[in-house]
């Protein structure tokens, strides 16, 4: 299950940016992450769909936010600590390729 919450690129940069910048309107993550609201829509639907993101609605605007949910922020900090540590592990690797 995990496998298709968590399935694509995109589900996993939209989590990271709920958590960076709290409930916010889809339109603006959608340029934020820089992809077209329809394939946003999307994935957010699907994240809404596996409880790990809650949407509401003021007038047409929709907004999008992390669940909380101590399973999900446990999931979001993971996700956290594991982006930094490949960040870090790609700086060393390229480091190193360039000194060869």
């Amino acid at each position: 299950m995990i496998e298709e919450a968590l399935g694509a690129p995109l589900r996993i940069r939209i989590l990271l940016a709920l958590w960076e910048h709290g409930e916010i309107n889809a339109t603006e993550l959608a340029h934020i992450l820089g992809t077209n609201y329809a394939q946003l829509a999307t994935h957010l639907k699907d994240l809404i769909n596996y409880g790990l993101v809650e949407e509401r609605r003021v007038g047409r605007v929709r907004l999008v936010k992390v669940r909380k949910d101590d399973v999900v922020i446990s999931l979001i900090k993971a996700l956290i600590v594991a982006n930094e540590k490949i960040k870090q592990n790609q700086k060393i690797l390229n480091k190193t390729n360039s000194q060869s």
